[in-house]
């Protein structure tokens, strides 16, 4: 296994049904001209819902005809769920496979963010089944997780799952037309009428109400190798009870040749295997096969590691997915059974393309035949838990490659929802991140870009804490990794106990509306500010119109520049504009409104990745402003942090504009962003304090990022900059070099071609900016 060093403390986190922002009536063109696909659900409910969307004015698109839909309505499995019936999903998630192959290279290659959509319907209560009704249909999970996965591979689509208590009530087709193209949360629900999501909540675990002891039994399925089997070992170790952990295959008999090769021979066996499949075509085979010895190999060396430490740890083999083999075995434990815990899972990214029904279908089973299998064999039993281990995969999306996976995951933590109600007993779905060393994941470097990983002694602390207490859903996070995608980036609720929020939250707040996107280097969105959501709009006046300030302008395209950076190699943090140019009469509003089209182009440019920020005005497409956004991996640029001395020995000058005048028209209020008292040196450094301006002052939103630039002291500077005629603004760079939070002075070298940003308390200078300079 790869080491993987990258941990941080994770935690604990439930989901719980919150009101959802309700939507508009959908006006007569809303849909106009868009090529809409309605598949699955109950016999007739496909037509009703077309006939909804074409009363919209959408075009109806079936499989045959000519071309590819623009967004496919995905009405799932609408029957009513019979857990016997362990088969039930596996035709209509064929269907919807094929669809999604037939549209993958037509949506793949997409860059407009506005055309595509998949809206998937699943029957779960409303509240995606953490209501106090029981679902209609559990297994609509699989499309949950699939939906929220398919951006990954189609960074394009925006995705969405609406949840409804009954697959034949009569406003599905006005739900269904209401939720298309008004994109945003990816998972909501109705319950009689009222809109509702899923969001994140703090909870600590429960107290302890039961512990195994030595004379009982727990039965870990999948528990052979990895988590499944340090799991087993820790309960054995803690509780001194026995644990049974189970495989598909029987357990090496100790005489097997490939089994007695140490790590370097059997490296050796496997390349000659290698070569021989090269020769003879038998390369996939070859692969499961040494997949399996290895998996063999670990299993070996698990049980005699458990053995040799005097831990109550045996192997059964049972094939979970066959109802006979289960129960036999259940059977085998008697009534010391106390506890089971489900851990089934397989692995095997590649992109939909790459993968066959039957392989898709198998990445999917594993997760939900063996856990009905298992959950029925012991539902009259009096246990004390029984666990799922799920994935984060299900709850917030998996990789690329990871549909089936995440399909999988999203469906187990449903079933035990469902199985809460079903059985006697605690169910407890536990979701995971990335385990440091022992999670299966085939591509770590990439796993770690989403999420990261978590050390196996808290992850297993955690988890013995909550078989001993638990219900329902439990998911732990560590911090959120920069793999957001712009398309994403509204799908789930952003709470601030989140870990990362303080990162992820200021480029989503900035983003505007997505309108196309080439990942990982271009994304072009609109951005629409007025009064009274941006209160700074009334601190700047252009020709006695409401403008935009500078400094906003300037945070936006940091933020935004964020988006588009390399998915490999390092973390790269914009610190710096280069080549800043802004038309100061482009930032005024219009009937108190601004609309700018930004557009950010990353590229490699000399071995330094920058981003080319351009702002428009829609419609004739006037360039407003464009900048250069650069990196540093170290999160500011350190390259030279000049001293600025400043003396004392000053004398105040006029308030206002340092020199001449303002050119007419522009003004500045200093309501919000105060101006500073200027003070000028004997050799010409101008001084002046700066109250730091407060970001809640500056935007009115439930929740508000913090700022890059130090935006009080960026507008003094601009306002005692910006003199004479002309109202087009240049500044040579902007530098960041510290938090630039605390800045509460600006110095003004002599000659007005280098200003400082100044930490009160420090000194230490936290912002650079040259060459400023206005012109007509």
């Amino acid at each position: 296994m790869r080491l993987v060093t990258r941990t941080t403390p994770v935690h604990r986190y439930v989901w719980e049904p919150a009101p959802a922002p309700p939507l508009p009536p959908c006006g007569p063109r809303h849909l106009a001209d868009r090529r809409i696909a309605v598949i699955g659900g109950l016999d007739g409910t496909a037509e009703r819902v077309t006939a909804g969307l074409a009363g919209f004015g959408a075009i109806p698109w079936q499989p045959g005809d000519p071309g590819v839909p623009d967004a496919v309505v995905d009405l799932t499995l609408a029957d009513p769920f019979v857990p016997t019936d362990a088969a039930s999903w596996e035709k209509p998630l064929t269907r919807t496979l094929a669809v999604l192959r037939h549209c993958y290279d037509d949506w793949a290659g997409e860059s407009d963010s506005r055309r595509l959509g998949y809206l998937a319907v699943t029957y779960q209560g409303g509240h995606m089944g953490y209501g106090e009704t029981a679902a209609h249909q559990p297994l609509g999970g699989i499309w949950a997780g699939l939906a929220k996965t398919l951006h990954r591979e189609i960074p394009n689509v925006n995705a969405r799952v609406v949840d409804v208590a009954d697959p034949k009530q009569p406003d599905l087709p006005d739900i269904v037309a209401r939720e298309l193209y008004r994109w945003g949360l990816c998972e909501v629900g109705y319950v009689d009428g009222v809109r509702h999501t899923l969001a994140p909540r703090v909870r600590e675990a429960p107290p302890a109400t039961t512990a195994p002891g030595p004379r009982d039994v727990v039965l870990v399925c999948g528990g052979g190798v990895g988590i499944g089997y340090a799991l087993a070992t820790e309960l054995a170790r803690r509780h001194g009870c026995e644990v049974v952990v189970t495989g598909r295959r029987a357990a090496p008999e100790g005489t097997e040749e490939w089994l007695r090769l140490d790590p370097a021979g059997f490296d050796d066996h496997r390349h000659d295997l290698m070569r021989r499949a090269a020769r003879d075509g038998t390369l996939r085979e070859t692969r499961r096969r040494l997949h399996r010895l290895a998996r063999l190999r670990e299993l070996a060396r698990n049980l005699r590691a458990a053995a040799e430490e005097g831990l109550r740890v045996r192997y059964e083999a049972c094939d979970l997915g066959d109802p006979a083999a289960v129960s036999a075995l259940v059977d085998s434990l008697g009534p010391r059974l106390t506890g089971v815990v489900y851990i089934a899972g397989v692995d095997r990214p590649a992109r939909l393309p790459a993968k066959t029904d039957g392989d898709f279908l198998a990445g999917v089973s594993v997760k939900i035949t063996g856990f009905l299998r298992v959950f029925d064999a012991v539902r009259d039993r009096d246990l004390a838990f029984f666990c799922n281990a799920g994935s984060l995969t299900g709850r917030l999306g998996g990789m690329v490659g990871e549909l089936d996976y995440a399909a999988g995951n999203e469906a187990l933590a449903r079933l035990g929802l469902w199985a809460r109600r079903a059985g006697g007993f605690r169910v407890l779905t536990t979701c995971w991140p990335l385990w440091q060393q022992l999670s299966a994941s085939t591509n770590v470097d990439a796993a770690l870009r989403y999420m990261t990983a978590l050390d196996p002694a808290q992850g297993l602390d955690l988890w013995c804490r909550e078989l001993l207490s638990s219900s329902g859903e439990v998911t732990f996070l560590g911090r959120l990794g920069r793999e957001l995608r712009p398309v994403q980036a509204g799908q789930f609720m952003i709470e601030q106990p989140l870990p990362g929020f303080d990162l992820a939250y200021a480029r989503i707040f900035h983003l505007g509306r997505p309108t196309g996107y080439r990942p990982p280097a271009r994304l072009v969105a609109r951005l629409r500010l007025d009064g009274d959501a941006v209160p700074a709009l009334g601190d700047f006046l252009v020709d006695g119109r409401p403008a935009l300030p500078v400094s906003l302008l300037m945070e936006n395209a940091l933020r935004s520049a964020e988006w588009t950076v390399p998915e490999q190699g390092p973390v790269l943090v914009p610190c710096e504009l280069r080549d800043v140019r802004i038309d100061l009469s482009g930032l005024a509003t219009d009937g108190g409104e601004l609309v700018l089209d930004r557009e950010c182009a990353g590229a490699e440019t000399e071995g330094r990745w920058s981003t080319s920020v351009v702002f428009r005005r829609p419609g004739d497409g006037t360039v407003v402003a464009r900048m250069l956004v650069g990196y540093d991996p170290a999160g500011y640029d350190a390259r030279s942090v000049p001293a600025v001395p400043v003396t004392g020995h000053a004398t105040a000058v006029a308030a206002g504009p340092v020199e001449g005048g303002h050119p007419r028209g522009l003004d500045w209020r200093g309501t919000l962003i105060a101006a500073g008292g200027w003070r000028r040196d004997r050799d010409g450094t101008l001084s002046a304090e700066v109250p730091p301006c407060p970001p809640a002052d500056l935007w009115i939103a439930d929740l508000v990022p913090g700022n890059r630039l130090p935006v009080a002291a960026v507008e003094n500077i601009v306002r005692a900059v910006v003199t004479g005629p002309g109202r087009r603004l240049r500044i040579g760079r902007v530098a960041l070099h510290a938090d630039a939070s605390s800045a509460g002075l600006v110095v003004g070298l002599p000659g007005g071609r280098e200003w400082h940003a100044v930490d009160s308390g420090t000194a230490r200078v936290v912002l650079t900016l040259r060459e400023p300079e206005l012109g007509a």
